[in-house]
């Protein structure tokens, strides 16, 4: 049966390259920089090429309805999901103590993090507990994702402004600002898109 090709599954596969794209990277960095990375870089890169793998993996298989495999999907998906807090939650001191009110810069680093943070927070509430429970809380099956995705925005447009209004970059270089950090937020973007669509009902 040929896939019928809507907003919806237009915006997942879009999202699962985005997410596979974000993977390679992390290994391409691995291959790279692996002369001047510390052995923590090097594995922190390792596992998060393999989140992402799964992440798009998630993305890239959205169509299937099979009982069995939609069971690994709605396990795998969130422990990945809450890996990547998890890592992102790891820099919260540093990122904390880097916030000076008197230079607005550090502010939109902070507001920037603070604002993924929070968005991987609710999509992981959303995804965990509120998905297979949308009779009971009809509301919060539009309200978390849009306000995931608004932050996941918001946090986009922070950093475009500390990199065009600052000129300061997240990652290593300007080839790597200019390129990876629209895909990873887009990415995220996507997939909080994609949860504002009703689901599907799997195959028994």
């Amino acid at each position: 049966m040929k896939q019928k090709l809507t907003p919806k599954w237009f915006i997942i596969k879009l999202t699962g390259i985005l997410f596979a794209v974000y993977s390679v990277y992390n290994i391409f960095i691995i291959f790279k920089d692996r002369s001047s990375l510390p052995r923590e870089g090097i594995i922190i890169s390792a596992i998060i090429a393999v989140l992402f793998a799964l992440l798009a993996g998630f993305a890239l298989t959205s169509e299937v309805r099979d009982l069995r495999f939609l069971t690994i999907r709605i396990t795998v998906f969130p422990v990945a999901l809450l890996a990547v807090f998890l890592l992102k939650l790891r820099m919260v001191i540093r990122n904390i103590e880097f916030i000076d009110f008197t230079k607005p810069y550090t502010v939109l680093n902070g507001g920037a993090y603070f604002a993924t943070l929070t968005a991987l927070t609710i999509l992981f509430i959303y995804y965990a507990f509120i998905l297979r429970r949308i009779n009971i809380y009809p509301k919060a099956s539009v309200i978390l994702p849009l306000t995931a995705m608004l932050l996941f925005v918001a946090g986009f447009v922070m950093e475009i402004i500390l990199f065009f209004g600052f000129k300061i970059g997240i990652e290593a270089n300007l080839l790597r600002t200019v390129v990876i950090r629209p895909v990873f937020y887009l990415s995220f973007i996507g997939l909080s898109a994609y949860f504002l669509f009703p689901a599907q009902p799997p195959k028994q």
